[in-house]
């Protein structure tokens, strides 16, 4: 017995499905190239790649679809808000989580000279 999936179309475009998998990991190559979506640079900063990892392996948010645009071309739509965008919906929360985590890193380590020079200080 064959089973059909239903296509869903809207406009001539088909609507497709999330093929979610959370026990997914993705290739050195996958995690390399979405770190160049997210503008981090993965070889002065190997201990934020867990941030690319969790952007790879993130779902869309509720009410969010991939669409093929009949080119050959997806986008997401939410049919929620009818927005539609090119990037997928948690690049820019991941981008923001990258630059809090640098944020962080850089008031770690200014507060470490700080400390070191006091110390120094006679």
């Amino acid at each position: 017995e064959k089973s059909e999936m239903a296509i869903a179309y809207m406009n001539g475009q088909e609507v497709l499905e999330e093929d979610y998998d959370e026990t997914y990991e993705p290739t050195q190559e996958e995690v390399l190239e979405y770190c160049k979506v997210l503008g981090l640079n993965p070889d002065e900063e190997k201990d934020l790649l867990y941030i690319a990892k969790e952007g790879i392996k993130a779902p869309l948010p509720e009410g969010w679809k991939p669409v093929n645009d009949g080119k050959g071309n997806i986008y997401y739509f939410n049919f929620s808000t009818g927005q539609s965008v090119w990037e997928h919906p948690c690049d820019e929360f991941y981008r923001k989580l990258l630059h809090q985590e640098r944020d962080k890193k850089r008031n770690r380590a200014g507060k470490a000279s700080s400390a070191s020079a006091l110390r120094m200080d006679p």
